[in-house]
């Protein structure tokens, strides 16, 4: 910003004009810049921002307004937590994408995007590589662990009853989410989209601290949600090998399996519909970086 700065010496000269006739001359142009700059900083302040994210249709950006900003009556619909370790590099992924999910209201008849709404996973935008699903490998991506949240997203989602339109499993199994109940993204082709099929706008709101990650919706609630998840079924065994290169992560062996998840939407205590999904977990082979 510019700065005005006052003389260094507090010395007055003879021919110099006393303080009474600098007053006089000089107050218009002093007052005249005072409004001015007033005007100035009123425009700056109000003219609105633009989002660094692209934005999904349908879905507003962020703003600092309370979480029911914009819909008075709105309500909390669901939470999720997921948690994970501490201090390695996805957590800086997730904070990324946490912190582009934060704020973001979905319209009602609106379909957001996961991807659309994160945009794409690059070091120039600063995600790091880290453990990523691939196949039924683990490798170090750009990005890696930004899973953990759409996962969690998905969830607050699912227990709000909104309509999800497309969700794919990983396929192995993370201990860090809840079995049958995840949804994998990759940008650009592999996308996690829910529509918002209530009368109300859906807000999004995020927190996460150094070891968990936390979703919450808020709106108004359409279906009373029910849901349960079989046991474990169809077991495959697992392999062991060795990988190399720096992008190779040490594995424990893990057997595959089959899992299903029901959701029943129910109004006014009638089943609306029922929705089942199916997962099947590949086995993780036990690996040795070499």
């Amino acid at each position: 910003m510019g700065r005005t700065r006052l003389g260094r010496y507090g010395r007055t000269w003879a021919d110099e004009p006393g303080l009474g006739e600098c007053v006089r001359r000089w107050w218009p142009f002093a007052v005249g810049a005072l409004a001015a700059t007033g005007l100035l900083l009123g425009a700056y302040l109000w003219v609105p921002r633009k989002s660094g994210a692209s934005v999904a249709a349908g879905a507003v950006p962020r703003d600092s307004a309370r979480p029911d900003a914009g819909a008075a009556s709105a309500r909390p619909m669901a939470s999720y937590t997921t948690r994970f370790q501490p201090g390695q590099p996805r957590v800086r992924n997730i904070e990324l994408a946490a912190r582009m999910l934060d704020g973001r209201v979905v319209r009602p008849g609106a379909t957001f995007s996961f991807n659309k709404v994160v945009g794409p996973r690059t070091r120039r935008l600063g995600y790091v590589p880290a453990p990523a699903i691939m196949g039924s490998r683990l490798v170090k991506d750009v990005g890696g662990g930004i899973c953990q949240v759409s996962t969690t997203l998905f969830n607050a989602v699912f227990r709000a009853g909104l309509d999800i339109r497309k969700a794919r499993a990983h396929t192995m199994w993370m201990p860090e989410y809840p079995e049958g109940r995840e949804a994998a993204v990759a940008y650009p082709n592999l996308d996690f989209t829910w529509k918002n099929d209530t009368d109300a706008p859906v807000r999004i709101q995020v927190g996460y601290t150094g070891d968990s990650l936390t979703v919450s919706l808020w709106g108004h609630r359409r279906y009373e949600v029910r849901s349960r998840t079989s046991k474990r079924y169809g077991f495959s065994p697992y392999e062991a090998g060795s990988g190399h290169g720096r992008r190779c992560v040490p594995m424990a062996g893990r057997k595959g399996f089959k899992i299903d998840v029901w959701r029943t939407l129910l109004s006014a205590g009638r089943q609306v519909r029922q929705e089942k999904f199916h997962t099947e977990y590949r086995a993780q082979p036990e690996v040795t970086c070499v």
